[in-house]
């Protein structure tokens, strides 16, 4: 699959009324969403095993930042299939740690975001 497609699909199939995505359109959350998922991405690698075995998918995480900057409840809401894919992704969250505190002016205790963590071809890309 080439970026267009897996953004088309990635599109689709999140529900994003509820949370910010990655690729929010609102301009108030565009940059620290963009530095969130920079963040998340310098810690995120494709599973060593999972790769040599030639194993790809895609799966959905919801996860809270909380005001202070630390991550909050972390909830696998679709699998890829393997555990290890999974895994390694719920890791990055955890290892990318702490983040930003969120902007006083946004006024929210909290922040939920819908991830979309692919992996293909021994590259990862989150939406």
């Amino acid at each position: 699959f080439d970026r267009n497609t897996i953004e088309k699909f990635a599109k689709k199939d999140l529900h994003a009324d509820k949370g910010l995505t990655f690729d929010t359109s609102e301009f108030r959350n565009r940059g620290y969403m963009r530095m969130l998922k920079e963040k998340i991405e310098s810690t995120w690698h494709y599973p060593k095993e999972a790769a040599r075995l030639g194993l790809s998918g895609d799966l959905y995480i919801k996860f809270t930042i909380k005001k202070d900057g630390k991550l909050g409840d972390v909830e696998l809401i679709r699998t890829s299939g393997y555990k290890d894919l999974d895994d390694a992704a719920i890791k990055a969250l955890k290892d990318a740690q702490p983040y930003w505190p969120l902007p006083a002016d946004w006024g929210k205790d909290d922040l939920e975001i819908k991830g979309y963590f692919i992996y293909i071809y021994g590259s990862t890309y989150i939406m």
